[in-house]
């Protein structure tokens, strides 16, 4: 960790803790440590509205964003000689032996995704989006995002992650051969200043639930990114373009 911020909220008793990792075709084991009854899935009785609620208040809980990522306002980059790499609206620290590559979406002809390849089958998908100034957008996103999944009869978890909720998910993704298998994905979404990053975790990532392996050093590359959103008026949700580096 490069960085740290101080944080004016005490430390909440909640612990993150990992469930099971199953191959691709199965859930998760329901074990983290919050009771079984605040754990949601896609067939669970309770209504979004009462669960959203339940969940935006361990996000609020305490300050998720004490050991990163953050926002190049709350820190001095001059402060260090790390060598990072300038891609506009985020400022990546490279670990050794990581790939990363700028996904370019053809719709608006700008890079708006960063993916990170820590080992053979383990990957991290990085979207930067634009947020509000008032609270609650987390949860909109998060809302989408198991709106997606249960439309594509895929499935969810929601459970305490090193960023607050965390959502694991089964979803089908298409391969090689134009055949489609189910994979486990996992999903933080972290909001800072009027933005909000999203990382999706791929392959042995996803299924490193404990952190012991390729998700670990995921987290770190994850916690050391710094966001320069800019001042400029954007949409919420709406994806921040990232620029190639400066030669």
């Amino acid at each position: 960790m490069i960085f740290r911020r101080r944080s004016d909220s005490p430390t909440s008793p909640l612990t993150p803790e990992s469930a099971g990792s199953p191959d691709d075709s199965e859930p998760w084991e329901e074990t983290d440590p919050l009771d079984p009854a605040d754990q949601v899935e896609s067939d669970s009785p309770v209504s979004p509205v009462e669960y959203e609620d339940e969940w935006a208040e361990l996000d609020a809980s305490q300050d998720w964003r004490q050991d990163g990522p953050f926002d190049v306002h709350e820190i001095d980059l001059d402060a260090d000689e790390v060598d990072r790499i300038d891609l506009g609206a985020l400022i990546v620290t490279p670990e050794p032996g990581m790939g990363l590559q700028l996904v370019v979406d053809p719709a608006v002809g700008q890079a708006t995704m960063l993916r990170v390849v820590a080992a053979a089958d383990a990957a991290m998908e990085v979207r930067l989006l634009a947020a509000p100034v008032k609270p609650g957008f987390t949860a909109e996103v998060r809302r989408r995002l198991i709106e997606q999944t249960t439309a594509e009869k895929g499935r969810h978890q929601l459970l305490a992650g090193p960023f607050g909720t965390e959502i694991r998910r089964v979803v089908k993704m298409a391969q090689e051969d134009g055949s489609e298998t189910n994979r486990q994905v996992r999903d933080w979404l972290v909001a800072g200043p009027r933005w909000l990053l999203q990382a999706r975790l791929l392959g042995r990532a996803a299924a490193d639930t404990k952190a012991k392996g390729p998700a670990a050093e995921l987290e770190e590359f994850f916690r050391n990114l710094i966001v320069r959103r800019g001042e400029s008026a954007q949409v919420p949700g709406s994806p921040i373009a990232l620029t190639p580096p400066q030669p």
